[in-house]
């Protein structure tokens, strides 16, 4: 017999800059998968923050250019993030840490609204991606003079991801939520998980849509926005300019099969600007684009959600 939404037991915890919701539809399983989780958002956390000096990014940017060993995970992100820049023709680019860098955006997400962010600086394009070495079969990766990494944008979903795929034996169907970015396994509660499409983490929902299974992601114009100088700026660098990037869009929400996958697709749609649903379209997946003056835009595969009054 399926379970209802009755039966969903819930837990949360705040990391990488957002709050983690494990949702289980047997609250038999909750210990076992928070605790699950827990370990596999640190182990994304301890490799890939670019906000701690001692994750494994760090240690491998202070190392420099030459050939440097790294971890499974490490070169499990990277070459996802490299393929996803190979496959939209670097609109979806891992190089832009200097230029979010010089946007203002410095610092963790809380000590730049606390604070402010980072002083003005000269941004540079990206887009030497294709520069960058990776051998998985030795652990090794090269990263070339200059060329500074930057996983925020795919790192939750691929923390979600990497959660659910090592899951410890459960029965029950299991939803993980990273700040937006969601994914859900086994058996969904009856009629589906309920997932309320929204703008920021404390928003009210603007739609409701249900997932049996696969992954939601939304990118846009969030918490992470910050002004400098009176100028609106954001974490979404356009590799060609080295500035945030331009587009007719505030959010862009993409259904895909896994978190990385929707993460990239929601970015690069965002990109596209004018052209993303078509892109979208093009690529057999589901997306909801939000204009700036509020309108929505459903693309072909969206499902039939419930719209917020």
């Amino acid at each position: 017999m399926n379970s209802t939404v009755s039966d969903i037991a819930t837990a949360r915890f705040d990391a990488l800059g957002t709050e983690i919701i494990v949702s289980v539809t047997d609250v038999t399983y909750l210990g076992m998968v928070l605790e699950h989780t827990y370990r596999c958002v640190d182990d994304v956390d301890r490799t890939f923050s670019r906000f701690r000096p001692d994750s494994e990014l760090e240690r491998l940017q202070r190392e420099g250019s030459g050939t440097r060993s790294a971890s499974p995970l490490f070169i499990e992100l990277l070459k996802l993030s490299l393929n996803a820049a190979r496959s939209t023709d670097g609109l979806f680019d891992p190089t832009v840490r200097d230029a979010l860098e010089a946007a203002g955006y410095d610092r963790s997400i809380e000590l730049v609204e606390s604070a402010g962010p980072g002083s003005a600086r000269a941004s540079l394009p990206a887009g030497r991606w294709h520069e960058i070495e990776v051998d998985a079969r030795r652990g090794t990766v090269r990263i070339p003079e200059g060329v500074r990494l930057d996983f925020g944008g795919i790192g939750k979903g691929f923390a979600v991801d990497y959660a659910l795929r090592g899951l410890p034996p459960v029965t029950c169907g299991v939803l993980i939520n990273a700040g937006g970015d969601l994914a859900a396994t086994g058996p969904a509660p009856e009629g589906g998980w309920i997932c309320d499409i929204g703008t920021t983490r404390d928003a009210e929902p603007h739609e409701t849509v249900l997932l049996e299974w696969g992954a939601i992601a939304t990118s846009g114009l969030g918490r992470r926005t910050w002004a400098r100088d009176g100028r609106a700026l954001h974490h979404l660098i356009d590799a060609q300019t080295g500035k945030p990037a331009q587009s007719p869009w505030t959010f862009v929400t993409v259904i895909a099969g896994t978190c990385v996958a929707a993460d990239v697709a929601a970015k690069t749609a965002f990109f596209k600007g004018d052209d993303g649903p078509a892109w979208i379209d093009s690529m057999g997946l589901a997306a909801r684009f939000t204009s700036r003056d509020g309108s929505i835009t459903h693309t072909a595969y969206w499902p039939n959600g419930t719209e917020e009054s």
